[in-house]
């Protein structure tokens, strides 16, 4: 089995240098080897990556084609690699797009090849080739089998192309949305010269009791104290605001509990926090007609 990388940057080199270690037959490609020479490159050609010199080269021999460019470039990318795609070959979007570009791809690519979905969850910096990724479609069990043997750290979600890429984008919404909230809560603590204490708080919050505890029950009792705690965000944003320091997720936090509080689930579940998080967002939805 021979495995090919269009893109040879961070995610690509960690992933085609680490699979090659572990004695997989690995190419690469990167249109950087034209415009800015080979020698960055070298970490991946002495771990036993062969660099080919075009998108031709590259996909001729191949059986398992992986699309690591960037988000941007996923329809680029495979708008330039169609011509040379054959059907018994799987190419891999690993370029951690929305469902609805994967589609698009996917389509795009139509019965030239075996299209499979995939996203990597976090930087390769930390954990090289076996940094954890997802994989969806019809051929992306089979594929995630393949890779893991290579060294990989595939985690297989189901059969439909754009649950790995919806997986990636919806955990975003928490994860970059939780780095902004602590870097506005930590500069107004280091403001008001709290920040040792505030970040003790925090990192005690998460962790004096179980953590998926703790997250179901703000979802849970959100039903019930949307208002209040919309009232109290409210509050902090203004004094963010009237300290002139800035208070973007303030804000929005005010926007979306006010929100939240305007459906009359308080009502709906008589008072009560909802039996599980899953009563509570099964509620929200139907108020959005979903």
């Amino acid at each position: 089995m021979i495995i090919a990388f269009i893109g040879l940057g961070e995610v690509g080199s960690a992933y085609a240098s680490g699979m090659a270690k572990n004695g997989a037959k690995v190419k690469g490609y990167d249109l950087k080897f034209h415009s800015e020479g080979l020698n960055q490159f070298l970490p991946c050609k002495e771990a036993g990556v062969e660099l080919v010199n075009s998108p031709q080269e590259l996909i001729e021999g191949s059986d398992i084609i992986i699309a690591v460019t960037s988000c941007t470039q996923a329809m680029e990318t495979a708008q330039m690699y169609k011509p040379f795609l054959t059907k018994n070959q799987r190419y891999i979007d690993l370029n951690s797009t929305v469902p609805q570009l994967v589609n698009e791809v996917e389509k795009f690519l139509g019965d030239s090849c075996i299209f499979v979905d995939g996203s990597t969850l976090c930087s390769p910096s930390q954990f090289g080739v076996a940094t954890p990724v997802t994989m969806a479609g019809p051929a992306g069990e089979q594929t995630a089998k393949d890779l893991n043997a290579c060294g990989m750290n595939i985690r297989y979600l189901g059969d439909k192309n754009g649950q790995a890429s919806a997986f990636k984008v919806i955990r975003s919404i928490f994860t970059k949305g939780l780095e902004s909230v602590l870097i506005e809560s930590m500069t107004a603590a280091r403001f008001y010269g709290v920040e040792d204490d505030i970040f003790a708080s925090i990192v005690s919050f998460l962790a004096d009791e179980p953590t998926d505890e703790t997250l179901a029950l703000m979802v849970r009792t959100n039903v019930l104290h949307a208002k209040r705690r919309g009232d109290e965000i409210c509050e902090i944003d203004e004094m963010l605001k009237n300290e002139g320091l800035d208070h973007t997720m303030s804000e929005a936090a005010t926007k979306k509990l006010y929100w939240l509080s305007e459906m009359g689930l308080k009502e709906e579940f008589g008072g009560k926090k909802a039996d599980t998080m899953y009563d509570a967002l099964d509620a929200m939805l139907k108020k959005q007609g979903k």
